[in-house]
Protein backbone atom coordinates (compact mmCIF):
# COMPACT_ATOMS: atom_id res chain seq x y z
CA UNK A 1 0.00 0.00 0.00
CA UNK A 2 1.33 3.47 -0.71
CA UNK A 3 2.50 5.44 2.17
CA UNK A 4 0.10 6.39 4.92
CA UNK A 5 -1.45 9.60 5.85
CA UNK A 6 -2.54 9.60 9.56
CA UNK A 7 -5.74 10.03 10.05
CA UNK A 8 -6.60 10.21 6.46
CA UNK A 9 -5.97 6.10 5.74
CA UNK A 10 -8.30 5.81 9.39
CA UNK A 11 -10.92 6.96 7.38
CA UNK A 12 -10.61 4.93 4.42
CA UNK A 13 -10.16 1.49 6.44
CA UNK A 14 -13.05 2.68 8.52
CA UNK A 15 -15.31 2.98 6.03
CA UNK A 16 -14.07 0.08 4.17
CA UNK A 17 -14.67 -2.49 7.00
CA UNK A 18 -18.19 -0.74 7.48
CA UNK A 19 -18.75 -1.62 3.83
CA UNK A 20 -17.47 -5.45 3.46
CA UNK A 21 -19.13 -6.02 6.99
CA UNK A 22 -22.92 -4.85 5.85
CA UNK A 23 -22.63 -5.99 2.09
CA UNK A 24 -20.21 -9.25 2.06
CA UNK A 25 -17.15 -9.07 -0.41
CA UNK A 26 -19.21 -9.37 -3.24
CA UNK A 27 -21.34 -6.40 -2.94
CA UNK A 28 -19.09 -3.88 -1.50
CA UNK A 29 -18.16 -1.37 -3.59
CA UNK A 30 -14.72 0.70 -3.82
CA UNK A 31 -16.82 3.67 -4.99
CA UNK A 32 -19.30 3.65 -1.92
CA UNK A 33 -16.31 3.54 0.00
CA UNK A 34 -14.06 6.14 -1.73
CA UNK A 35 -17.73 8.41 -1.62
CA UNK A 36 -18.36 7.40 2.64
CA UNK A 37 -14.03 8.19 3.08
CA UNK A 38 -14.40 11.28 0.69
CA UNK A 39 -11.76 10.55 -1.12
CA UNK A 40 -11.31 10.09 -5.06
CA UNK A 41 -11.91 6.36 -6.13
CA UNK A 42 -8.22 6.72 -7.94
CA UNK A 43 -7.42 7.46 -4.45
CA UNK A 44 -8.19 3.90 -3.38
CA UNK A 45 -7.18 2.05 -6.78
CA UNK A 46 -3.67 4.30 -5.72
CA UNK A 47 -3.57 3.02 -2.20
CA UNK A 48 -4.82 -0.85 -2.40
CA UNK A 49 -4.83 -1.54 -6.17
CA UNK A 50 -8.20 -2.65 -6.16
CA UNK A 51 -11.38 -4.31 -3.98
CA UNK A 52 -9.42 -7.37 -3.31
CA UNK A 53 -6.09 -5.88 -2.10
CA UNK A 54 -8.16 -3.92 0.02
CA UNK A 55 -9.70 -7.14 1.44
CA UNK A 56 -6.21 -8.66 1.79
CA UNK A 57 -5.34 -5.19 3.58
CA UNK A 58 -8.66 -5.21 6.26
CA UNK A 59 -7.79 -9.16 7.13
CA UNK A 60 -3.35 -8.74 7.16
CA UNK A 61 -4.05 -9.04 10.97
CA UNK A 62 -4.97 -12.43 10.97
CA UNK A 63 -1.50 -13.54 10.37
CA UNK A 64 -0.74 -12.90 13.51
CA UNK A 65 -2.70 -15.68 15.25
CA UNK A 66 -0.61 -17.84 11.97
CA UNK A 67 3.01 -16.64 13.54
CA UNK A 68 1.50 -17.14 17.18
CA UNK A 69 0.57 -21.10 16.62
CA UNK A 70 3.68 -21.78 15.19
CA UNK A 71 5.90 -20.28 17.95
CA UNK A 72 3.74 -21.52 20.67
CA UNK A 73 3.99 -24.86 19.36
CA UNK A 74 7.35 -24.78 18.52
CA UNK A 75 8.30 -24.11 21.83
CA UNK A 76 5.99 -26.35 23.46
CA UNK A 77 7.73 -29.48 21.31
CA UNK A 78 11.28 -27.98 22.27
CA UNK A 79 10.80 -29.75 25.73
CA UNK A 80 11.11 -33.12 26.49
CA UNK A 81 8.54 -35.69 25.79
CA UNK A 82 8.06 -36.11 29.85
CA UNK A 83 7.56 -32.35 30.23
CA UNK A 84 5.27 -31.99 27.34
CA UNK A 85 2.80 -34.67 29.36
CA UNK A 86 2.78 -32.84 32.21
CA UNK A 87 2.10 -29.34 30.87
CA UNK A 88 -0.02 -30.49 28.92
CA UNK A 89 -3.17 -29.28 29.86
CA UNK A 90 -1.72 -25.86 31.47
CA UNK A 91 0.48 -25.40 28.23
CA UNK A 92 -2.80 -25.74 26.20
CA UNK A 93 -5.09 -23.89 28.15
CA UNK A 94 -2.70 -20.82 28.36
CA UNK A 95 -1.86 -20.81 24.43
CA UNK A 96 -6.38 -21.25 23.63
CA UNK A 97 -6.81 -17.63 25.52
CA UNK A 98 -3.88 -16.20 23.99
CA UNK A 99 -5.23 -16.96 20.81
CA UNK A 100 -8.83 -15.95 22.08
CA UNK A 101 -7.26 -13.05 23.00
CA UNK A 102 -5.42 -12.16 19.64
CA UNK A 103 -8.74 -12.67 18.03
CA UNK A 104 -10.94 -10.80 19.65
CA UNK A 105 -7.62 -7.69 20.11
CA UNK A 106 -8.57 -7.87 16.05
CA UNK A 107 -12.06 -8.66 15.88
CA UNK A 108 -13.35 -6.57 12.95
CA UNK A 109 -10.26 -8.43 10.42
CA UNK A 110 -11.63 -12.21 11.94
CA UNK A 111 -15.04 -11.54 11.40
CA UNK A 112 -14.27 -9.80 7.58
CA UNK A 113 -12.43 -13.36 7.47
CA UNK A 114 -14.59 -16.15 8.69
CA UNK A 115 -18.28 -14.07 7.56
CA UNK A 116 -17.29 -11.87 4.56
CA UNK A 117 -14.44 -14.00 2.54
CA UNK A 118 -14.61 -14.23 -0.89
CA UNK A 119 -13.84 -17.58 -2.78
CA UNK A 120 -11.31 -19.38 -1.07
CA UNK A 121 -9.62 -17.11 1.45
CA UNK A 122 -11.14 -18.53 4.65
CA UNK A 123 -11.12 -21.83 3.38
CA UNK A 124 -6.99 -21.25 2.49
CA UNK A 125 -6.88 -19.38 6.20
CA UNK A 126 -8.09 -22.80 7.88
CA UNK A 127 -6.15 -24.68 5.94
CA UNK A 128 -3.14 -22.94 6.73
CA UNK A 129 -3.92 -23.15 10.60
CA UNK A 130 -4.97 -26.80 10.73
CA UNK A 131 -1.67 -27.76 8.92
CA UNK A 132 0.92 -26.27 11.71
CA UNK A 133 -1.48 -28.37 13.93
CA UNK A 134 -1.18 -31.23 12.52
CA UNK A 135 2.69 -31.00 11.86
CA UNK A 136 2.96 -30.82 16.08
CA UNK A 137 0.11 -33.15 16.71
CA UNK A 138 1.39 -36.05 14.69
CA UNK A 139 4.87 -35.37 16.33
CA UNK A 140 3.40 -35.64 19.96
CA UNK A 141 2.01 -38.64 18.70
CA UNK A 142 5.25 -40.07 17.98
CA UNK A 143 6.86 -38.74 20.74
CA UNK A 144 4.55 -40.01 23.15
CA UNK A 145 4.94 -43.50 21.17
CA UNK A 146 0.98 -43.38 20.40
CA UNK A 147 -0.50 -47.33 20.03
CA UNK A 148 -2.89 -46.11 17.61
CA UNK A 149 -0.72 -44.02 15.53
CA UNK A 150 1.53 -47.77 15.27
CA UNK A 151 -1.07 -49.79 14.89
CA UNK A 152 -2.14 -47.50 11.73
CA UNK A 153 -5.59 -46.60 12.93
CA UNK A 154 -4.70 -42.45 12.82
CA UNK A 155 -2.80 -41.24 10.21
CA UNK A 156 -1.74 -37.85 9.26
CA UNK A 157 -5.40 -37.46 7.23
CA UNK A 158 -7.33 -38.53 10.30
CA UNK A 159 -5.67 -35.65 12.65
CA UNK A 160 -6.22 -33.74 9.10
CA UNK A 161 -10.18 -34.36 9.54
CA UNK A 162 -9.94 -33.65 13.23
CA UNK A 163 -8.35 -30.69 13.45
CA UNK A 164 -10.28 -28.80 10.80
CA UNK A 165 -13.31 -29.98 13.02
CA UNK A 166 -12.07 -28.44 16.00
CA UNK A 167 -10.77 -24.64 14.36
CA UNK A 168 -14.22 -24.74 12.34
CA UNK A 169 -15.65 -24.82 15.56
CA UNK A 170 -12.99 -22.33 17.28
CA UNK A 171 -13.91 -19.83 14.64
CA UNK A 172 -17.88 -20.55 15.20
CA UNK A 173 -17.04 -17.76 18.03
CA UNK A 174 -16.15 -14.76 15.56
CA UNK A 175 -19.29 -16.04 12.62
CA UNK A 176 -21.66 -16.04 15.70
CA UNK A 177 -20.86 -12.37 17.34
CA UNK A 178 -20.00 -14.38 20.90
CA UNK A 179 -18.63 -11.78 23.33
CA UNK A 180 -14.88 -12.53 24.54
CA UNK A 181 -16.58 -14.24 27.71
CA UNK A 182 -18.62 -16.76 26.10
CA UNK A 183 -15.99 -17.50 23.57
CA UNK A 184 -13.46 -18.77 26.55
CA UNK A 185 -16.45 -20.66 28.29
CA UNK A 186 -16.75 -21.86 24.79
CA UNK A 187 -12.98 -22.77 24.13
CA UNK A 188 -13.06 -24.33 27.21
CA UNK A 189 -16.07 -26.78 26.65
CA UNK A 190 -14.50 -27.23 22.82
CA UNK A 191 -11.55 -28.21 24.39
CA UNK A 192 -12.73 -30.72 26.91
CA UNK A 193 -14.71 -33.01 23.96
CA UNK A 194 -11.88 -33.04 21.99
CA UNK A 195 -9.29 -33.63 24.60
CA UNK A 196 -11.39 -36.58 25.93
CA UNK A 197 -11.14 -38.28 22.41
CA UNK A 198 -7.61 -37.44 21.57
CA UNK A 199 -7.23 -38.76 25.04
CA UNK A 200 -7.35 -42.33 23.94
CA UNK A 201 -5.10 -41.54 20.78
CA UNK A 202 -2.10 -40.26 23.94
CA UNK A 203 -1.86 -43.78 25.02
CA UNK A 204 1.21 -45.81 24.47
CA UNK A 205 -0.10 -48.99 25.30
Amino acid sequence: MANRIEGYDERIIECAQKEFLEKGYNDASLRNIAKEADVSTSTMYTRFGDKEGMFQYLISPTEELLVFLEKALEKYFSMNVDAQQEQYEESGEAGFDAIMDIIYANYPAYKLLVSCSPGDIYMDYLEKVTAIDVKYTLLFLKESDSLALREGRINEGFCHVVSTAFYSALFHCVEHDMSREEAGKYIKELRNFYGRGWSEYFKNT
